[in-house]
């Protein structure tokens, strides 16, 4: 039997053996980054299967493929039987909720590990070590690609304008992202922010056989340190991430959690000690009074917005990187409450500069590169005042991603300090 595979990053490189164990020997690797491989415009769809990773734009080729798969559903046909499947998408905060879900599920006795558009991929996770759930990241271009995807519990975590320079629009974006809700299993559970896109897009909505979770249209009160959702609640005076946002990622967490476990009562034990994840706000280091901030998962408009409503006053801020078809005067108004200086670097750094120089009350510095970007923070900030790289674009101009970009700006921290 003869596969193809598009796309030979991390996703592909799963799938190649995901379909070796279904018993496919011919496998031809399409990639347009790899001079090794056929390039994608050479693809002819003469394959028993094709399998796309999620970074290839099909809408690019006109020569592509008229039906095909995802390491995403490889995986699926792979997860031990009777192991259950959380799916989480969004336009910020997946990966967050994701890692929360994971360790809220585990404490509560249900083994379960983090993957999809997070560390390991689905595919990798099915093949290690079996576990009760499989807490799955997906993109919106891995959720767009659904067909046979099945999860007991989904989460949309927001939809905000991201990707446009992929999407047509808003509602392209939208309808990749809540794709995901096509997939919950009868009488699973869907938990959701803001409803408006399924009652706009009522072919999503599944009536009776999906209950979409009440807690937070109203949000689950706070009292204090005490999370209410009425029927248990938590003391989170002992939740180690900071921010109105991280109580959100905590609160879909629990939901999820509760999807499976039923909870009743008392549940603090499980929100203590819980870990965040690297490049999401990421404290450095402190240098003459100056903290250092690591946001490099800030790789949209809406991202970096949250992360800066977060911090007070005195915010050196780099923006910059791959730009993403975004308007980066969202920004203006923040930038004018908490900033103090506005760093743009990389391949939208003259965009970014255009658009705010005029209208953004304190300094905008355009530079070349990250190297230029921490030096000019390093002399600029005063003590007591912040450095954030939050860039607001993707990281595909100068680095392989957002943790390869937030690696080298600590690297950078550290030797600052060191000096």
């Amino acid at each position: 039997m003869k596969a193809a595979i598009l796309g030979y990053g991390k996703s592909g490189k799963a799938a190649e053996t995901l379909l070796k164990l279904e018993g496919y020997s011919d496998i031809t690797v399409y990639d347009d980054g790899d001079n090794a491989f056929k390039n994608i415009s050479e693809f002819t769809d003469t394959y028993d299967i094709v399998a796309v990773s999620p970074g290839v734009n099909l809408r690019k080729y006109p020569n592509a493929p008229k039906s095909f798969t995802s390491e995403i559903e490889l995986a699926q046909k792979r997860k031990p039987a009777g192991a259950r499947v959380v799916g989480i998408t969004g336009t910020n905060g997946k990966s967050t909720v994701t890692a929360l879900t994971a360790q809220v599920l585990t404490k509560a006795g249900i083994k379960s590990e983090a993957c999809g558009n997070i560390g390991l991929t689905y595919g990798e996770c099915v093949l290690g070590e079996p576990q009760d759930c499989y807490v799955v990241e997906l993109s919106s271009f891995q959720t767009g690609m659904l067909h046979e995807f099945q999860a007991d519990c989904a989460i949309v975590t927001n939809l905000a304008e991201d990707h446009m320079d992929r999407y047509r629009d808003m509602d392209d974006y939208a309808d990749d992202k809540m794709n995901l809700v096509k997939y919950i299993k009868e009488g699973g559970r869907l938990i959701i922010e803001d409803e408006a896109y399924l009652v706009k897009k009522t072919s999503f909505y599944k009536g009776e056989t999906v209950k979409i979770d009440p807690a937070l249209k109203s949000f689950p009160v706070l009292d204090g340190t005490k999370l209410d959702f009425g029927r248990f609640y938590a003391d989170i005076s002992k939740f180690p991430l900071s921010g109105g946002h991280n109580i959100m990622n905590l609160s879909y967490a629990l939901l999820a959690a509760d999807a499976l476990c039923k909870f009743n009562g008392d549940v603090s034990y499980l929100v203590a000690d819980l870990k965040g994840l690297a490049h999401r706000c990421e404290y450095v280091d402190t240098i003459n009074g100056v903290d250092w901030i690591n946001d490099s998962k800030g790789t949209n408009l809406h991202s970096t917005l949250t992360a800066l409503k977060g911090f007070e006053k005195g915010v050196n801020v780099i923006l910059g990187g791959k730009d993403k078809n975004g308007d980066f005067s969202v920004l203006v108004d923040v930038l004018n409450e908490k900033a103090s200086l506005v760093v743009a670097y990389g391949k939208a750094g003259e965009k970014i500069e255009n658009t705010l120089k005029d209208t953004v009350k304190v300094p905008v510095i355009r530079v070349k590169d990250m190297v230029e970007a921490v030096d000019v923070c390093f002399k600029h900030a005063k003590a007591g005042e912040k450095v954030v790289l939050s860039p607001a674009c993707a990281s595909f101009d100068l680095y392989r991603g957002f943790e390869h970009r937030g690696e080298h700006f600590c690297e950078l921290v550290k030797a600052l300090k060191k000096g």
